[in-house]
Order: C-alpha cells, then sequence, then structure tokens
C-alpha cells in the first residue's frame, strides 16, 4: 500500500513570483507579504485543500469551491525552497531587517503566546509550463507540527530524488539495485490515492521511524534549500 510522506490539511492562499530575491528565507518575504492578510482581519481567505507530500513531488487537492475537483501536482525536482514560519512583527526588537517578517517557527519571536498568526508552510517552485520562473506558494496550517512535518517530508523526498540521479550516473550501481530488487512500488499520488489515511491531527502516519518522529513533533521547524541539498550530496560524494 503506498502512502503519501505525510498529508495536511491547509488554507492555500495562493502564488506569487518573488522579484526582490529567490533565495532563503529572504526569497519569500516579498511573496507571503503580498498574499497574507498581514493586518488584522477577521478572516484569511483562501482555499480549503489537502497537501501531501509524495516521494516524487507534492499534491495540492482542493475540496471546495469552483475547483473542488482539480488538483495541482508539483514535482519534487522544481522544489527550490521551503521553510516553516510565522509572521511577526518585529519592529522596535534588534532584528536584521526590523519590521514585519516571517520567521521560522523556532524562532523565539515567532514563538509568542496567543499569536493571532497561524503558521504557513511556504514553498518556492518552478513552473513546469510557460515561462519556468520560480513561484512562492503559501499554505496556512492547522498547527506547528503539520508546517514543520511538510518540511521535514520535502527534505527527505527531495534528497532521495538526488540519491537516485546519483544512481543513475553510475551504470554498475543502477544494475546492482535492479538486480536485487523485487517489484518496485510506484511512489506517486497517481497510484494509490484513496490508500492514505486522514489522523485527527491532519498529518497521516506512514511506516518509518523518522516520519513517526516528526509527526509527533519532536523535529523543530526547518527550512531546505535544493541549493544546499545538492551542495551536501556533492560533499558526500566527493568524501566517501
Amino acid at each position: 500500500m503506498v502512502l503519501p510522506l505525510c498529508r495536511c490539511r491547509v488554507l492555500y492562499i495562493g502564488s506569487s513570483v518573488p522579484t526582490i530575491t529567490k533565495d532563503g528565507l529572504q526569497g519569500i518575504q516579498q511573496p507571503l507579504r503580498e498574499r497574507y492578510p498581514v493586518e488584522d482581519t477577521p478572516e484569511t481567505r483562501g482555499i480549503d485543500s489537502w497537501l501531501s507530500v509524495w516521494s516524487n513531488g507534492i499534491l495540492l487537492e482542493y475540496i471546495e469551491g469552483d475547483k473542488k475537483s482539480e488538483t495541482a501536482f508539483f514535482p519534487i525536482n522544481t522544489l527550490h525552497y521551503c521553510a516553516a514560519v510565522r509572521y511577526v512583527n518585529v519592529t522596535g526588537y534588534a532584528v536584521e531587517g526590523g519590521g514585519e517578517r516571517f520567521l521560522p517557527l523556532d524562532s523565539p519571536f515567532a514563538n509568542i503566546p496567543d499569536s493571532p498568526h497561524p503558521p504557513i508552510f511556504a514553498a518556492i517552485m518552478r513552473r513546469t509550463t510557460g515561462v519556468k520562473v520560480l513561484e512562492c506558494h503559501g499554505f496556512i496550517c492547522t498547527n506547528n507540527k503539520a508546517a514543520n512535518a511538510l518540511v521535514r517530508c520535502c527534505f527527505h523526498a527531495y534528497a532521495d530524488s538526488i540519491y537516485l540521479k546519483m544512481d543513475e550516473k553510475v551504470p554498475g550501481l543502477k544494475a546492482i539495485k535492479e538486480g536485487s530488487t523485487g517489484e518496485r512500488s510506484p511512489g506517486s499520488p497517481q497510484s494509490d490515492e484513496g490508500n492514505s489515511v486522514e489522523g485527527e491531527d491532519h498529518i497521516d502516519r506512514a511506516p518509518k521511524g523518522w516520519e513517526r518522529r516528526q509527526q509527533d513533533g519532536e523535529y523543530d521547524s526547518v527550512s531546505i534549500s535544493s541549493s544546499l541539498v545538492r551542495g551536501g550530496k556533492r560533499a558526500a560524494s566527493e568524501t566517501g
């Protein structure tokens, strides 16, 4: 039975093209300001959706409105950067940049008690059609645990895809893998979407230990950059 690495209930607030910078935490600031209502508005507008991370990409399933039957799939190799953040007004504090910022959930400024601002999973991904620019997508999560799980699962899915590419470049290693592996399960959302289980905390349980730890909140919030992952894999291959 094929299951996603995690599946979370989110409010999709749309996407925006980063124009100031496209890298790191700074890359999501301008797009999120455009999509997230930083003023004290009574209601945040968005599309109620399910967001799941698979071994080969991210699947967005709309569950209300005109797009109820539509889905959007983002291949994992289009991921440029992602992070779990919260909107914080740090005016008056000694924080670089000052003013309003979207800060990582593990930042002391983002852990203000009774904050009216929810956790946000932000992901910069490259379009696969038309003009292939980078877009920043914003997803409001139900709790910190869900936002952190989405980032951690994206990290593992992206890292695994890099390992697979490395194997393909070494013919002998690829032959050994194909010879020692039986029938391969297609780890894609199209193969067995109906088998995913919706948990009460909106995060599906998965069999691997690191996934269970992640869903139990044992991991701090993290952010990943595709360039950093590639750099780490190159360093490992050179030293190993």
